[in-house]
């Protein structure tokens, strides 16, 4: 029961802290839309790399998005035929099709690590804000990856209770 109880308090706590970014980078988003728009429409001119840091914070709010539709079971299933909308056959595929997702998504992780660091390596100096801006790859890859093992060992808890 203990594991059980650590498990779901990591998935809130996880579920907390990605939702505030989602939400802080959907403001941001509105916010330099807003402060774009008006610059064009007002003064015929924009902000300096207003459309870069737009870019990234569309991955900012969908990203952390996707753990937030993983830790609610609201993200697509990888069931050939709905299989696992069935309740009798949730219980078996629930973990196979979990730990499935949850290699994927660290086989992304570990490729969205060295994407990043080829990115930080080749920037240059005025533009590292937008690395530091990328890392938003594998660190949300490395969150689904984990969320994906948080509801394997849920579904392995519950099956066993």
């Amino acid at each position: 029961m203990t594991v059980l109880r650590a498990c779901r308090w990591l998935e809130q706590a996880l579920t907390r802290i990605e939702l505030g970014a989602a939400l802080l980078a959907f403001a941001a988003m509105l916010t330099l839309s807003a402060a774009d728009i008006i610059g064009r429409n007002l003064f015929n001119a924009t902000l300096p790399g207003s459309d870069l840091v737009l870019r990234q914070l569309v991955l900012w709010v969908a990203l952390p998005g996707a753990a937030l539709a993983v830790a609610a079971q609201r993200h697509l299933h990888l069931d050939p035929a709905n299989l696992a909308a069935r309740p009798c056959w949730q219980k078996w595929t629930a973990i196979p099709f979990n730990l499935a997702a949850a290699l994927v998504c660290a086989l992304l992780t570990k490729a969205a690590w060295a994407y990043w660091q080829d990115e930080w390596h080749y920037q240059s100096s005025e533009a590292v804000w937008l690395a530091w801006m990328g890392l938003i790859l594998p660190v949300a890859f490395g969150l689904l990856t984990l969320h994906f093992l948080l509801r394997a060992v849920l579904a392995n808890q519950e099956q066993a209770a």
